[in-house]
């Protein structure tokens, strides 16, 4: 009896609010002299990394692990509109990120950073545990793959065959065509614009979209009559 192969892509999303947030800024000042610059960045940095420590607890408590960069100086000597060299201007900037399991924590903790001079939230990442994150993934790959012998099915059905037999699942290309990542996370994101609508004792709303895991795959099947 003769086989008809048929060849099909499919995908599946599943959906999850975050579990995690990410948060990183950005401290740093600049000015005439090196000296001053450096030490309030130095002094911001060490106040700024005292708040998230006395948060820190890999098990119960609100912050699950951070970090923060050495602070870098440097200095340049801009030009005028007229060309003319002017004095040296110094920078100093460092970078601190932290976990967070307790968004209420979050809120609070970035209300109480966030306008102070130096200081820039330049982002925040809402993602998923790696528990989490796996299991709905593989729910994301079985989604998949019940939604490709779906529309093999029809294809079988529109050419009158009647009987479907599996022969390979796979990751997209990994049957000889070209597509995409098997597996993606899409992760919610809250920018430093977005904290900029929000004016100093403001309520700052940080409620992030849901995170989306998607999967997708290549199945054959041998269809008969």
């Amino acid at each position: 009896m003769s086989e008809t192969i048929i060849t099909v892509t499919a995908s599946a999303d599943t959906h999850h609010s975050p579990e995690r947030a990410t948060v990183q800024l950005a401290l740093g000042f600049e000015g005439p002299e090196r000296q001053p610059v450096f030490e309030r960045t130095r002094q911001l940095h060490a106040e700024t990394s005292e708040s998230l420590r006395a948060l820190h607890d890999p098990i119960a408590d609100a912050v699950t692990r951070w970090s923060a960069d050495q602070v870098s100086v440097w200095g340049q000597r801009p030009w005028s509109q007229d060309g003319a060299q002017l004095p040296p201007v110094y920078h100093a900037t460092t970078t601190v990120r932290a976990r967070f399991r307790d968004f209420s924590a979050l809120a609070t903790w970035i209300d109480s950073v966030a306008f102070r001079d130096g200081v820039t939230v330049t982002s925040v990442e809402w993602t998923l545990t790696s528990a989490t994150h796996s299991a709905l993934q593989a729910e994301a790959q079985k989604t998949a793959i019940v939604s490709a012998r779906s529309k093999a099915q029809s294809y079988a059905e529109a050419l009158g065959l009647s009987n479907l037999r599996p022969i390979a699942v796979a990751d997209p290309g990994m049957l000889g065509d070209v597509g995409g990542a098997g597996s993606t996370m899409s992760v919610a994101r809250f920018a430093s614009h977005d904290l900029a609508k929000s004016g100093a004792g403001e309520p700052l709303d940080l409620t992030p979209a849901d995170v989306v895991i998607s999967a997708s795959i290549e199945a054959r099947f041998a269809a008969t009559a």
